[in-house]
């Protein structure tokens, strides 16, 4: 059985960790210090604790990267840990094992409390009324009669392009506010579409409202920005996330403003009008956020610069493709999800493919 949890132990690196994690936490300190004493919504893409996708495609990466940055900022932060109710109500799999999305959650958030030691808000993002509430609501329950506190955020309609919407009493201001005491905010979820970036947004809307200054970045991990669209990294991603529909697409925004290339996902352009409307509507101009002319300025992702050798990683992401092929195919086989997602893997294997007989990459050798 495919583990999404598991992790490779290579013996070629093809990835400096230890240079990311100094880059990264650099680049986090000036992103923090670029929004003064306001408050700072940072997203977490990605898993927060234990990043064991990445560790996969870069070998050399270390899992624990997030937790060794932030652990030391621990006193000056709160956590908003996010789910999206679509994955209650699907009890959707995480990993290729027997166990409900509850007692995942369960899992993820444990950890977070015992390493990092601060106990988080459990966000359920896009509630949709018109569902039964009553699986929906045990789950709430069940974490409240543990002393969490449980918010909830609804569904949208035309999110994020419906910004007149979005930007309303009747749109984010129907979501619960989240009273928070500290400046540095992480938020983190479940899975990719656990409702990170909405709850931000929600939140910078919601601030604004009783007259506190706040702003939104991301801690980016994929895809990586400055490697090309094909690049067997990014297809990686793209794998990892076929269970949801993601797709890499080039940053149109950051193509108009600066003339290059620059590698985002559809989620995040997509809501970046929504973020616009922000920055129009509710921030002051000399709040950091106002300077953000793409998705790809949202971001804080230095892994592209780490990378020490391309054909290792081009394995090992070539690898993952068809791990993901297969994790989907026994899922498959037990009658729980869609042939589509394997016939996307073969797309990206051939791309994959592609990309290694370019650069004349020798995909025999052995790398663990």
């Amino acid at each position: 059985m495919i583990d999404s949890s598991d992790i490779i132990l290579y013996k070629k690196k093809g990835f400096d960790g230890e240079k990311y994690i100094k880059l990264q936490k650099e680049a986090i300190l000036k992103r923090i210090s670029q929004f003064n004493k306001w408050r700072l919504y940072l997203e977490i893409g990605g898993k927060f604790l234990y990043d064991t996708h990445a560790a996969r495609v870069l070998p050399g990466f270390i899992p624990e990267s997030k937790k060794h940055i932030f652990a030391a900022l621990k006193d000056e932060i709160e956590i908003l840990f996010c789910v999206n109710a679509s994955d209650i109500l699907a009890d959707r799999q995480l990993t290729n094992q027997d166990i409900t999305y509850k007692t995942q959650v369960q899992t993820l958030i444990k950890r977070i409390e015992i390493e990092i030691w601060l106990k988080p808000h459990i966000v359920i993002n896009n509630i949709d009324i018109q569902d039964s509430f009553d699986k929906i609501l045990e789950f709430e329950q069940d974490f409240q009669r543990k002393n969490y506190r449980v918010w909830e955020r609804y569904k949208i309609p035309g999110y994020p392009h419906n910004t007149k919407g979005v930007l309303s009493e009747s749109g984010f201001g129907n979501d619960d506010h989240i009273p928070l005491t500290k400046n540095l905010v992480l938020v983190t979820g479940a899975a990719s579409n656990s409702g990170k970036l909405s709850t931000c947004l929600g939140q910078i809307y919601n601030d604004h409202q009783i007259g506190i200054e706040s702003g939104y970045a991301k801690y980016e991990t994929f895809p990586i920005w400055n490697l090309p669209l094909k690049h067997p990294v990014n297809l990686a991603y793209e794998a990892a996330t076929a269970d949801i529909n993601d797709y890499n697409m080039i940053d149109p925004y950051h193509k108009k403003a600066y003339n290059k290339d620059s590698v985002n996902y559809n989620r995040d352009v997509e809501a970046f009008e929504v973020i616009m409307g922000i920055v129009e509507k509710t921030i002051s101009k000399e709040n950091f956020m106002s300077t953000y002319k793409s998705p790809t300025d949202m971001g804080i992702n230095d892994a592209g610069f780490c990378i020490t050798d391309d054909e290792i990683v081009t394995i090992a992401s070539l690898e993952e493709i068809k791990r993901r092929k297969l994790w989907y195919q026994q899922m498959i086989d037990r009658n729980e999800w869609e042939t589509k997602r394997t016939e996307q893997c073969n797309i990206l294997e051939k791309e994959c493919n592609e990309y290694a007989q370019q650069k004349k990459y020798n995909l025999n050798q052995k790398i663990h």
